[in-house]
Protein backbone atom coordinates (compact mmCIF):
# COMPACT_ATOMS: atom_id res chain seq x y z
CA UNK A 1 0.00 0.00 0.00
CA UNK A 2 1.40 3.37 -0.98
CA UNK A 3 1.85 5.62 2.06
CA UNK A 4 1.01 8.61 -0.14
CA UNK A 5 -2.30 7.08 -1.21
CA UNK A 6 -3.10 6.10 2.38
CA UNK A 7 -2.34 9.61 3.63
CA UNK A 8 -4.53 11.12 0.88
CA UNK A 9 -7.45 8.89 1.86
CA UNK A 10 -7.03 9.64 5.55
CA UNK A 11 -7.02 13.34 4.71
CA UNK A 12 -10.30 12.95 2.81
CA UNK A 13 -11.81 11.11 5.76
CA UNK A 14 -10.67 13.78 8.21
CA UNK A 15 -12.03 16.56 5.99
CA UNK A 16 -15.58 15.53 6.80
CA UNK A 17 -16.50 14.99 3.13
CA UNK A 18 -17.33 11.32 3.75
CA UNK A 19 -19.95 9.86 6.07
CA UNK A 20 -20.09 6.30 4.69
CA UNK A 21 -17.61 3.95 3.03
CA UNK A 22 -18.77 0.88 1.16
CA UNK A 23 -16.25 -1.95 1.56
CA UNK A 24 -16.92 -4.39 -1.28
CA UNK A 25 -15.51 -7.68 -2.50
CA UNK A 26 -16.04 -9.80 -5.62
CA UNK A 27 -17.46 -13.31 -5.30
CA UNK A 28 -16.45 -16.24 -7.46
CA UNK A 29 -19.13 -15.45 -10.08
CA UNK A 30 -18.03 -11.82 -10.36
CA UNK A 31 -20.87 -10.33 -8.29
CA UNK A 32 -20.15 -7.36 -6.03
CA UNK A 33 -20.92 -7.90 -2.33
CA UNK A 34 -20.31 -5.45 0.48
CA UNK A 35 -21.22 -3.41 3.53
CA UNK A 36 -21.51 0.29 4.21
CA UNK A 37 -19.48 1.52 7.20
CA UNK A 38 -19.65 4.78 9.05
CA UNK A 39 -16.47 6.81 8.53
CA UNK A 40 -15.17 6.21 12.05
CA UNK A 41 -15.68 2.44 11.75
CA UNK A 42 -13.87 2.38 8.41
CA UNK A 43 -10.87 4.15 9.93
CA UNK A 44 -10.74 1.51 12.69
CA UNK A 45 -10.59 -1.45 10.32
CA UNK A 46 -7.78 -0.02 8.15
CA UNK A 47 -5.12 -1.28 10.56
CA UNK A 48 -6.96 -4.42 11.50
CA UNK A 49 -8.15 -7.57 9.78
CA UNK A 50 -10.70 -5.75 7.66
CA UNK A 51 -14.48 -6.14 7.54
CA UNK A 52 -15.78 -9.44 8.85
CA UNK A 53 -18.15 -11.50 6.69
CA UNK A 54 -19.59 -14.98 6.74
CA UNK A 55 -17.65 -17.33 4.49
CA UNK A 56 -20.98 -18.59 3.16
CA UNK A 57 -21.09 -15.53 0.88
CA UNK A 58 -18.43 -17.19 -1.30
CA UNK A 59 -20.65 -20.22 -1.89
CA UNK A 60 -23.77 -18.46 -3.16
CA UNK A 61 -25.32 -19.72 -6.39
CA UNK A 62 -27.28 -17.69 -8.96
CA UNK A 63 -30.24 -17.50 -6.52
CA UNK A 64 -28.03 -16.44 -3.57
CA UNK A 65 -28.47 -19.87 -2.00
CA UNK A 66 -25.29 -21.31 -0.39
CA UNK A 67 -24.17 -24.56 -1.98
CA UNK A 68 -22.15 -25.47 1.14
CA UNK A 69 -22.80 -25.07 4.85
CA UNK A 70 -19.66 -23.07 5.64
CA UNK A 71 -20.23 -20.30 8.15
CA UNK A 72 -16.71 -19.49 9.31
CA UNK A 73 -15.26 -16.00 9.27
CA UNK A 74 -13.53 -14.28 6.38
CA UNK A 75 -12.40 -10.68 6.06
CA UNK A 76 -12.53 -8.05 3.34
CA UNK A 77 -9.22 -6.21 3.59
CA UNK A 78 -9.60 -2.81 1.86
CA UNK A 79 -7.29 -2.02 -1.05
CA UNK A 80 -6.92 1.67 -0.26
CA UNK A 81 -5.65 2.44 -3.78
CA UNK A 82 -9.21 1.81 -5.07
CA UNK A 83 -10.87 4.36 -2.75
CA UNK A 84 -13.26 6.61 -4.72
CA UNK A 85 -16.15 8.92 -4.00
CA UNK A 86 -19.41 7.76 -5.62
CA UNK A 87 -20.41 10.83 -7.65
CA UNK A 88 -24.20 10.43 -7.51
CA UNK A 89 -24.44 9.49 -3.80
CA UNK A 90 -24.21 11.97 -0.97
CA UNK A 91 -21.01 11.81 1.11
CA UNK A 92 -20.43 8.14 0.20
CA UNK A 93 -17.20 6.44 -0.89
CA UNK A 94 -16.40 2.92 -2.03
CA UNK A 95 -13.27 0.79 -1.74
CA UNK A 96 -12.55 -2.65 -3.20
CA UNK A 97 -10.88 -5.32 -1.12
CA UNK A 98 -9.08 -8.63 -0.98
CA UNK A 99 -10.73 -11.54 0.81
CA UNK A 100 -8.50 -12.97 3.54
CA UNK A 101 -8.53 -15.65 6.20
CA UNK A 102 -8.49 -14.67 9.89
CA UNK A 103 -4.68 -14.85 9.86
CA UNK A 104 -4.49 -12.34 6.99
CA UNK A 105 -3.54 -14.87 4.29
CA UNK A 106 -5.39 -14.72 0.95
CA UNK A 107 -8.59 -16.73 0.84
CA UNK A 108 -8.51 -19.56 -1.69
CA UNK A 109 -11.71 -18.28 -3.34
CA UNK A 110 -10.61 -14.65 -3.73
CA UNK A 111 -10.32 -14.15 -7.49
CA UNK A 112 -8.86 -10.65 -7.05
CA UNK A 113 -5.96 -12.18 -5.09
CA UNK A 114 -5.70 -14.88 -7.74
CA UNK A 115 -5.24 -12.28 -10.48
CA UNK A 116 -2.51 -10.58 -8.44
CA UNK A 117 -0.65 -13.89 -8.16
CA UNK A 118 -1.19 -14.57 -11.87
CA UNK A 119 0.30 -11.17 -12.76
CA UNK A 120 3.31 -11.93 -10.53
CA UNK A 121 3.76 -15.26 -12.33
CA UNK A 122 3.74 -13.40 -15.64
CA UNK A 123 6.30 -10.91 -14.35
CA UNK A 124 8.53 -13.80 -13.22
CA UNK A 125 8.66 -14.72 -16.92
CA UNK A 126 9.68 -11.16 -17.83
CA UNK A 127 6.26 -10.20 -19.18
CA UNK A 128 3.67 -7.58 -18.33
CA UNK A 129 0.20 -7.51 -19.82
CA UNK A 130 -2.05 -4.56 -20.59
CA UNK A 131 -5.77 -5.12 -21.03
CA UNK A 132 -8.90 -3.24 -22.07
CA UNK A 133 -12.45 -4.54 -21.84
CA UNK A 134 -15.23 -3.71 -24.29
CA UNK A 135 -18.58 -4.79 -22.81
CA UNK A 136 -21.97 -4.51 -24.48
CA UNK A 137 -25.22 -3.93 -22.61
CA UNK A 138 -28.89 -3.21 -23.22
CA UNK A 139 -30.84 -0.31 -21.79
CA UNK A 140 -34.38 -1.50 -21.10
CA UNK A 141 -37.78 -0.37 -19.89
CA UNK A 142 -40.14 -2.67 -18.03
CA UNK A 143 -43.69 -2.68 -19.41
CA UNK A 144 -46.14 -4.85 -17.47
CA UNK A 145 -43.13 -6.63 -16.04
CA UNK A 146 -41.73 -7.43 -19.48
CA UNK A 147 -38.31 -6.05 -20.52
CA UNK A 148 -38.25 -4.01 -23.73
CA UNK A 149 -35.36 -2.10 -25.40
CA UNK A 150 -35.28 1.52 -24.24
CA UNK A 151 -35.07 2.84 -27.82
CA UNK A 152 -35.40 1.68 -31.41
CA UNK A 153 -32.24 3.26 -32.82
CA UNK A 154 -30.42 1.37 -35.58
CA UNK A 155 -26.93 -0.11 -35.43
CA UNK A 156 -24.12 2.43 -35.05
CA UNK A 157 -26.57 5.24 -35.75
CA UNK A 158 -26.19 8.78 -34.48
CA UNK A 159 -29.89 8.52 -33.66
CA UNK A 160 -29.05 6.21 -30.78
CA UNK A 161 -26.43 8.57 -29.40
CA UNK A 162 -28.98 11.37 -29.64
CA UNK A 163 -31.77 9.31 -28.10
CA UNK A 164 -29.74 8.52 -24.98
CA UNK A 165 -27.42 11.54 -24.96
CA UNK A 166 -28.27 12.62 -21.40
CA UNK A 167 -27.74 9.13 -20.02
CA UNK A 168 -24.50 8.66 -21.98
CA UNK A 169 -23.17 12.08 -20.92
CA UNK A 170 -23.77 11.33 -17.23
CA UNK A 171 -22.46 7.78 -17.61
CA UNK A 172 -19.11 8.91 -19.01
CA UNK A 173 -18.84 11.67 -16.40
CA UNK A 174 -19.60 9.23 -13.57
CA UNK A 175 -17.15 6.63 -14.89
CA UNK A 176 -14.31 9.08 -15.24
CA UNK A 177 -15.02 10.53 -11.78
CA UNK A 178 -14.24 7.07 -10.34
CA UNK A 179 -11.06 6.76 -12.47
CA UNK A 180 -12.56 4.50 -15.13
CA UNK A 181 -11.40 5.98 -18.43
CA UNK A 182 -13.65 5.64 -21.46
CA UNK A 183 -12.09 5.39 -24.92
CA UNK A 184 -15.20 4.90 -27.10
CA UNK A 185 -18.94 4.51 -26.73
CA UNK A 186 -21.32 3.61 -29.52
CA UNK A 187 -24.84 2.53 -30.36
CA UNK A 188 -24.46 -1.20 -30.96
CA UNK A 189 -26.40 -3.58 -33.22
CA UNK A 190 -29.61 -4.09 -31.28
CA UNK A 191 -32.26 -1.52 -30.34
CA UNK A 192 -31.36 -0.09 -26.94
CA UNK A 193 -27.95 -1.80 -27.08
CA UNK A 194 -24.74 0.11 -26.36
CA UNK A 195 -21.04 -0.74 -26.33
CA UNK A 196 -18.32 0.93 -24.29
CA UNK A 197 -14.55 0.58 -24.71
CA UNK A 198 -12.24 1.33 -21.81
CA UNK A 199 -8.64 2.50 -21.98
CA UNK A 200 -5.85 -0.05 -21.56
CA UNK A 201 -4.23 -0.60 -18.18
CA UNK A 202 -2.71 -3.41 -16.15
CA UNK A 203 -4.87 -6.51 -15.68
CA UNK A 204 -5.96 -5.75 -12.10
CA UNK A 205 -6.87 -2.12 -12.81
CA UNK A 206 -8.75 -3.14 -15.97
CA UNK A 207 -10.75 -5.74 -14.02
CA UNK A 208 -11.52 -3.26 -11.26
CA UNK A 209 -12.70 -0.78 -13.91
CA UNK A 210 -15.00 -3.34 -15.51
CA UNK A 211 -16.61 -4.30 -12.21
CA UNK A 212 -16.97 -0.63 -11.33
CA UNK A 213 -18.48 0.16 -14.72
CA UNK A 214 -21.20 -2.43 -14.29
CA UNK A 215 -22.23 -0.73 -11.06
CA UNK A 216 -22.06 2.76 -12.57
CA UNK A 217 -24.02 1.76 -15.69
CA UNK A 218 -26.71 0.15 -13.54
CA UNK A 219 -27.03 3.11 -11.18
CA UNK A 220 -26.91 5.78 -13.89
CA UNK A 221 -29.63 3.94 -15.81
CA UNK A 222 -31.83 3.83 -12.69
CA UNK A 223 -31.40 7.59 -12.30
CA UNK A 224 -33.06 7.86 -15.73
CA UNK A 225 -35.81 5.39 -14.76
CA UNK A 226 -34.20 2.79 -17.03
CA UNK A 227 -32.65 -0.59 -16.36
CA UNK A 228 -29.42 -2.01 -17.76
CA UNK A 229 -28.71 -5.67 -18.38
CA UNK A 230 -25.46 -7.50 -19.13
CA UNK A 231 -27.31 -10.73 -19.86
CA UNK A 232 -25.70 -12.19 -23.01
CA UNK A 233 -28.97 -12.93 -24.84
CA UNK A 234 -31.89 -11.05 -23.24
CA UNK A 235 -34.02 -10.94 -26.41
CA UNK A 236 -34.76 -13.79 -28.80
CA UNK A 237 -35.00 -11.60 -31.91
CA UNK A 238 -32.27 -9.04 -31.17
CA UNK A 239 -28.47 -9.38 -31.19
CA UNK A 240 -26.67 -10.73 -28.13
CA UNK A 241 -24.25 -8.85 -25.90
CA UNK A 242 -20.58 -9.77 -25.87
CA UNK A 243 -17.37 -8.49 -24.29
CA UNK A 244 -14.17 -8.27 -26.30
CA UNK A 245 -10.88 -8.29 -24.39
CA UNK A 246 -7.92 -6.40 -25.88
CA UNK A 247 -4.50 -7.75 -24.85
CA UNK A 248 -0.98 -6.40 -25.26
CA UNK A 249 2.27 -8.01 -24.06
CA UNK A 250 5.24 -5.92 -22.91
CA UNK A 251 8.60 -6.53 -21.31
CA UNK A 252 9.30 -5.24 -17.79
CA UNK A 253 10.49 -1.89 -19.16
CA UNK A 254 7.15 -1.36 -20.93
CA UNK A 255 8.40 -2.17 -24.44
CA UNK A 256 6.00 -4.19 -26.64
CA UNK A 257 7.23 -7.77 -27.12
CA UNK A 258 4.38 -9.17 -29.18
CA UNK A 259 5.37 -7.58 -32.50
CA UNK A 260 7.64 -9.00 -35.20
CA UNK A 261 7.35 -7.13 -38.50
CA UNK A 262 9.30 -9.98 -40.13
CA UNK A 263 6.87 -12.66 -38.93
CA UNK A 264 7.07 -15.37 -41.64
CA UNK A 265 3.37 -16.13 -41.11
CA UNK A 266 2.54 -12.58 -42.12
CA UNK A 267 0.53 -11.61 -39.02
CA UNK A 268 3.23 -9.48 -37.38
CA UNK A 269 3.31 -11.55 -34.18
CA UNK A 270 6.46 -12.46 -32.30
CA UNK A 271 7.28 -16.11 -31.56
CA UNK A 272 6.57 -15.45 -27.87
CA UNK A 273 3.09 -14.15 -28.63
CA UNK A 274 2.36 -17.15 -30.88
CA UNK A 275 3.36 -19.41 -27.97
CA UNK A 276 1.15 -17.42 -25.58
CA UNK A 277 -1.88 -17.48 -27.87
CA UNK A 278 -1.36 -21.15 -28.72
CA UNK A 279 -1.54 -21.87 -24.99
CA UNK A 280 -4.86 -20.06 -24.78
CA UNK A 281 -6.20 -22.10 -27.70
CA UNK A 282 -4.85 -25.30 -26.11
CA UNK A 283 -7.11 -24.62 -23.11
CA UNK A 284 -9.90 -22.80 -24.96
CA UNK A 285 -12.70 -25.27 -24.16
CA UNK A 286 -11.94 -24.88 -20.43
CA UNK A 287 -11.60 -21.11 -20.67
CA UNK A 288 -15.00 -21.00 -22.36
CA UNK A 289 -16.66 -22.03 -19.07
CA UNK A 290 -15.21 -18.89 -17.46
CA UNK A 291 -15.58 -16.55 -20.44
CA UNK A 292 -19.19 -17.58 -21.15
CA UNK A 293 -20.35 -18.59 -17.66
CA UNK A 294 -24.15 -18.88 -18.00
CA UNK A 295 -26.62 -21.15 -19.73
CA UNK A 296 -27.86 -18.12 -21.63
CA UNK A 297 -24.33 -17.42 -22.93
CA UNK A 298 -24.46 -20.31 -25.37
CA UNK A 299 -27.57 -19.05 -27.13
CA UNK A 300 -25.54 -16.19 -28.57
CA UNK A 301 -23.11 -18.54 -30.34
CA UNK A 302 -25.81 -19.33 -32.90
CA UNK A 303 -25.71 -15.79 -34.29
CA UNK A 304 -23.90 -14.87 -37.49
CA UNK A 305 -21.71 -12.18 -35.90
CA UNK A 306 -20.56 -14.32 -32.94
CA UNK A 307 -16.98 -15.69 -33.16
CA UNK A 308 -16.99 -19.48 -33.34
CA UNK A 309 -13.64 -20.40 -34.97
CA UNK A 310 -11.12 -21.54 -32.34
CA UNK A 311 -8.05 -20.11 -34.02
CA UNK A 312 -6.13 -16.95 -34.95
CA UNK A 313 -7.01 -14.75 -37.91
CA UNK A 314 -7.87 -11.28 -39.16
CA UNK A 315 -11.53 -12.09 -39.71
CA UNK A 316 -14.03 -11.45 -36.92
CA UNK A 317 -15.25 -15.03 -36.65
CA UNK A 318 -11.92 -16.03 -35.12
CA UNK A 319 -11.83 -16.18 -31.34
CA UNK A 320 -8.43 -14.48 -31.39
CA UNK A 321 -8.49 -11.70 -33.95
CA UNK A 322 -5.38 -9.92 -35.18
CA UNK A 323 -6.54 -6.44 -36.26
CA UNK A 324 -5.09 -4.82 -39.39
CA UNK A 325 -3.48 -2.23 -37.06
CA UNK A 326 -1.62 -4.88 -35.06
CA UNK A 327 1.90 -4.10 -36.31
CA UNK A 328 1.48 -0.56 -34.99
CA UNK A 329 -0.45 -1.25 -31.78
CA UNK A 330 0.61 -4.76 -30.70
CA UNK A 331 -2.96 -5.33 -29.46
CA UNK A 332 -4.89 -8.53 -30.18
CA UNK A 333 -8.58 -9.12 -29.58
CA UNK A 334 -9.98 -12.04 -27.56
CA UNK A 335 -13.60 -12.29 -28.72
CA UNK A 336 -15.08 -15.19 -26.77
CA UNK A 337 -16.22 -13.54 -23.53
CA UNK A 338 -19.56 -12.08 -22.52
CA UNK A 339 -20.29 -9.24 -20.06
CA UNK A 340 -21.15 -11.55 -17.13
CA UNK A 341 -17.67 -13.09 -16.95
CA UNK A 342 -15.70 -12.59 -13.73
CA UNK A 343 -12.79 -10.54 -15.17
CA UNK A 344 -10.31 -11.53 -12.45
CA UNK A 345 -10.91 -15.22 -13.05
CA UNK A 346 -10.99 -14.82 -16.83
CA UNK A 347 -7.68 -12.93 -17.06
CA UNK A 348 -6.06 -15.37 -14.63
CA UNK A 349 -7.13 -18.26 -16.87
CA UNK A 350 -5.79 -16.49 -19.99
CA UNK A 351 -2.47 -15.73 -18.26
CA UNK A 352 -1.89 -19.28 -17.03
CA UNK A 353 -2.96 -20.82 -20.33
CA UNK A 354 -0.65 -18.43 -22.18
CA UNK A 355 2.27 -19.22 -19.87
CA UNK A 356 1.65 -22.93 -20.44
CA UNK A 357 1.96 -22.25 -24.17
CA UNK A 358 5.26 -20.41 -23.66
CA UNK A 359 6.69 -23.09 -21.37
CA UNK A 360 5.79 -25.85 -23.82
CA UNK A 361 6.76 -23.89 -26.92
CA UNK A 362 3.35 -24.37 -28.51
CA UNK A 363 2.69 -22.88 -31.94
CA UNK A 364 -0.36 -22.22 -34.06
CA UNK A 365 -1.09 -21.74 -37.73
CA UNK A 366 -3.09 -18.67 -38.72
CA UNK A 367 -6.57 -18.81 -40.28
CA UNK A 368 -6.99 -22.33 -38.95
CA UNK A 369 -9.33 -23.86 -36.36
CA UNK A 370 -7.55 -25.91 -33.71
CA UNK A 371 -10.62 -27.38 -32.03
CA UNK A 372 -14.39 -27.45 -31.87
CA UNK A 373 -15.93 -25.56 -28.98
CA UNK A 374 -18.43 -26.94 -26.46
CA UNK A 375 -21.96 -25.91 -27.41
CA UNK A 376 -23.35 -25.71 -23.88
CA UNK A 377 -22.32 -24.62 -20.40
CA UNK A 378 -22.31 -28.24 -19.27
CA UNK A 379 -19.86 -29.17 -22.02
CA UNK A 380 -17.57 -26.25 -21.15
CA UNK A 381 -17.74 -27.05 -17.41
CA UNK A 382 -16.84 -30.68 -18.13
CA UNK A 383 -13.82 -29.49 -20.16
CA UNK A 384 -12.70 -27.28 -17.27
CA UNK A 385 -13.14 -30.15 -14.82
CA UNK A 386 -10.83 -32.34 -16.96
CA UNK A 387 -8.20 -29.62 -17.42
CA UNK A 388 -5.86 -30.58 -14.58
CA UNK A 389 -3.17 -28.09 -15.65
CA UNK A 390 -5.48 -25.06 -15.58
CA UNK A 391 -7.26 -26.30 -12.47
CA UNK A 392 -3.95 -26.59 -10.62
CA UNK A 393 -2.80 -23.15 -11.81
CA UNK A 394 -6.02 -21.39 -10.78
CA UNK A 395 -6.47 -23.34 -7.57
CA UNK A 396 -8.23 -26.66 -7.04
CA UNK A 397 -10.67 -25.36 -4.41
CA UNK A 398 -11.62 -22.31 -6.47
CA UNK A 399 -12.24 -24.22 -9.70
CA UNK A 400 -14.11 -27.04 -7.94
CA UNK A 401 -16.37 -24.52 -6.20
CA UNK A 402 -17.02 -22.68 -9.48
CA UNK A 403 -17.89 -25.97 -11.16
CA UNK A 404 -20.19 -27.06 -8.32
CA UNK A 405 -22.09 -23.74 -8.43
CA UNK A 406 -22.48 -23.96 -12.19
CA UNK A 407 -23.59 -27.60 -12.20
CA UNK A 408 -26.33 -26.75 -9.71
CA UNK A 409 -27.40 -23.91 -12.00
CA UNK A 410 -27.54 -26.31 -14.96
CA UNK A 411 -29.50 -28.91 -12.99
CA UNK A 412 -32.05 -26.30 -11.90
CA UNK A 413 -32.46 -25.13 -15.49
CA UNK A 414 -32.89 -28.62 -16.87
CA UNK A 415 -35.54 -29.43 -14.24
CA UNK A 416 -37.58 -26.33 -15.14
CA UNK A 417 -40.77 -26.67 -17.19
CA UNK A 418 -40.82 -23.78 -19.67
CA UNK A 419 -43.69 -22.00 -21.39
CA UNK A 420 -42.35 -23.36 -24.69
CA UNK A 421 -42.71 -26.95 -23.46
CA UNK A 422 -46.25 -26.35 -22.25
CA UNK A 423 -47.19 -24.80 -25.60
CA UNK A 424 -45.51 -27.57 -27.62
CA UNK A 425 -46.46 -30.70 -25.68
CA UNK A 426 -49.48 -30.08 -23.42
CA UNK A 427 -51.99 -31.24 -26.06
CA UNK A 428 -49.78 -33.85 -27.67
CA UNK A 429 -51.46 -37.22 -28.17
CA UNK A 430 -55.01 -35.87 -28.16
Amino acid sequence: MSKLIRDEVLEILKSGKVDYVRVVFIDILGNVRGRSLRRAEFEKILDGKGVEYSESLLFLDYKDTPIKHKYGDMFAQPDISTFVMIPYLERTARVMSYITESDGSPHALCTRSLLNRSMEKLIDSGIKMEVAFEPTFYLINLKDGKPLPADEARAFSLEGLMEQQDFLRDLIKNLETVNTQVQYINKHYGPGQYEITFSMSDALSASDSLVTSREIIRDTARNYKLYSTFMPKPFKNYPSSSMDVYIKLLDLTGKPIGIDVNDPKGMGLSKLFYNFLAGILEHISSILAIAAPTINSYKRFKEIVTPTIAGIGNERHYIIRIPSTYKDSGVIEFRLADPLANPYLLLSALIHAGLDGIERGLDIDVNYSVASLPTSLRGAINSLDRDTKLKYSLGQDLVDTFIEIKRKEIDDYENEITDWEISAYLKSGW
